[in-house]
């Protein structure tokens, strides 16, 4: 196994020589890689699918050429520009944590006869070679931008920019050809400097241990406020990203919100690497940035969970970490918060040991946590558990029905899992009365990013046993919701929603009426099997 490892980590250190040692095709005398063959190259393959969260960006196919791009594997991104019979269309292979294009190309056809790419390899965002941006200025003409990093530059901010116009000529076999390359400093100071934004923490993460990450593994690196020794410390930002099978090192950089940074304060960047639930890599020492003299660059090396095997026992005594989730497939509004409790398992309804809030800012599950508490208010000879709740508006949309056992007699090290589910502040359900409504009007339904929905009629039915239907519908097919009603008067009916056929649906839909006439039907944080839906009629 050791051998094996030696010849993994020589692989990796020969491919980073290799991509750092290579001199981009921008600044080299350009010789066209496109032969006029007519084929499409094939997609480069990855070592995981793109991730379910970025499928929104991808493009189905609607002419011959997006099909042709796509048969060859690549997943179109973006639009397709058209001047008269020349098409540019964008593929990628994949996608990395925040959803930018990995392994992508740019791929221009004339009258349907594949005519080359805009660059000879696949691109990677952010790094030096990328394309950043392609205008189809004629039948003959293309100009296109590609990112230019120096080695002292963060990943927010190169130094320099390459713009390069091709040319296209038509036939029996089209063909497309770079011309001249021209560089050019970016945000020059005057001095020769390089201007770049003082907000962002940049740097690297790795670790020593020499073992792969698992194709699953999630990096996670936040800016957190360490200024109170006794005090849990405040996150300022986080980001996420999904390894998708890569190895370190990985970069990272993100922006932070000046107002929230106190001079007199102390911040650190922590990072953890986790494979589902497990923990298997976190920061044992503090980088400090930003305040006092502190870089805003740091290289960060993890240490392994468990003493040096890279799972096993978590590090930290008096915290519980862990994560929370649902089975449900909705999404959650913006606006959502989630509490994490720690109580004695003999009285669940008794006051918390420790508990935490925090802002999901517009994240979906699972959302991860960390629960301090103080030595002095446990005692090791009971039994503890862990529940959770999240809300929005004022409501809980989600709750523990049980909780979740935690072994503090050892200290709790290995990260537990909180499955919540719909519930908590459950309306009162009215019962008694009944109602049939219906109208021809106009109105409009969008469900996530898709189009807009022309609705042309709605009904609404309620039954004496609290349940309702809400039907909208277009000319040719028509969405159900149902639901229960929680307020009903002369004039208003509010129905708590559940469901929309098999889908999964939640929210509010408040029905206008005027007797027996239906005035108007409104969403209130309407979702849909995930998707956020704006609905009036």
């Amino acid at each position: 196994m050791k051998q094996i490892f030696s010849i993994l980590a020589l692989f990796l250190s020969l491919g980073v020589v290799e991509v750092f040692g290579q001199t981009s095709w921008l600044d080299r005398p350009v010789n066209n890689w496109n032969t006029g063959s007519g084929v499409v190259p094939s997609a480069p393959r990855t070592f995981a699918p793109i991730d379910s969260r970025c499928q929104s960006q991808i493009r189905q196919p609607d002419s011959i050429a997006d099909r042709t791009v796509t048969r060859a594997g690549w997943s179109l991104f973006g639009a397709a520009q058209t001047y008269g019979q020349v098409i540019v269309i964008n593929g990628m292979a994949g996608a990395d944590g925040m959803c930018r294009p990995s392994l992508y190309n740019a791929f221009v056809f004339v009258n349907n006869r594949f005519a080359g790419t805009l660059s000879p390899t696949a691109m990677e965002a952010r790094s030096d070679g990328s394309m950043s941006s392609a205008r189809l200025n004629g039948v003959a003409n293309i100009t296109a931008e590609f990112t230019r990093y120096s080695s002292n530059d963060a990943l927010c901010c190169p130094s320099q920019t390459s713009m390069v116009t091709y040319s296209i000529t038509s036939g029996a076999r089209p063909l497309v050809r770079p011309g001249e390359v021209n560089t050019v400093q970016n945000c020059s100071t005057g001095d020769g400097d390089i201007s770049t934004q003082d907000n962002v923490i940049s740097g690297t993460i790795t670790y020593r241990q020499r073992m792969a990450l698992p194709p699953n593994a999630v990096v996670t690196v936040k800016l957190v406020d360490v200024s109170r020794a006794d005090a849990p410390s405040v996150t300022i930002v986080e980001q996420r990203v999904d390894t998708a099978g890569k190895q370190v090192p990985f970069s990272f950089d993100f922006a932070y919100d000046r107002t929230k940074i106190i001079d007199r304060n102390s911040y650190a960047v922590q990072a953890e690497i986790r494979d589902g639930g497990r923990l298997i890599f976190v920061t044992d020492t503090a980088y400090p940035v930003i305040t006092q003299g502190n870089p805003r660059n740091v290289e960060i090396v993890l240490v392994p969970v468990g003493g040096g095997t890279g799972g096993g026992q978590g590090t930290g005594r008096n915290v519980v970490r862990g994560t929370v989730t649902y089975l449900q497939r909705i999404a959650m509004p913006t606006n959502a918060e989630v509490r994490v409790w720690l109580v004695d398992a003999a009285t669940p309804n008794g006051s918390p040991v420790a508990e935490t809030t925090f802002a999901t800012a517009g994240r979906q599950v699972p959302y991860q946590f960390e629960l301090r508490y103080e030595a002095s208010e446990i005692n090791r000879q009971r039994n503890y558990e862990v529940r959770a709740e999240i809300r929005s508006n004022g409501q809980t949309r989600m709750r523990s029905t049980a909780g979740t056992s935690v072994n503090l007699r050892a200290f709790q090290n290995d990260p537990v899992e909180i499955i919540v589910a719909a519930g908590g502040d459950e309306p009162t359900v009215v019962t008694g009365r009944s109602l049939s409504l219906s109208k021809f009007g106009t109105g409009s339904m969008r469900i996530g990013d898709r189009s807009s929905q022309f609705l042309v009629r709605g009904s609404v039915v309620v039954r004496t046993d609290g349940t309702a239907t809400v039907t909208v519908g277009t000319i040719s097919n028509q969405t159900v919701f149902t639901g229960r009603v929680t307020f009903l008067d002369d004039s208003t009916v509010r129905i708590a929603i559940d469901a929309s056929g098999d889908a999964d649906a939640s929210g509010e839909i408040e029905v206008s009426y005027t007797d027996r006439r239906l005035n108007r039907v409104t969403g209130r944080d309407l979702i849909l099997d995930g998707q956020n839906v704006v609905l009036s009629f």
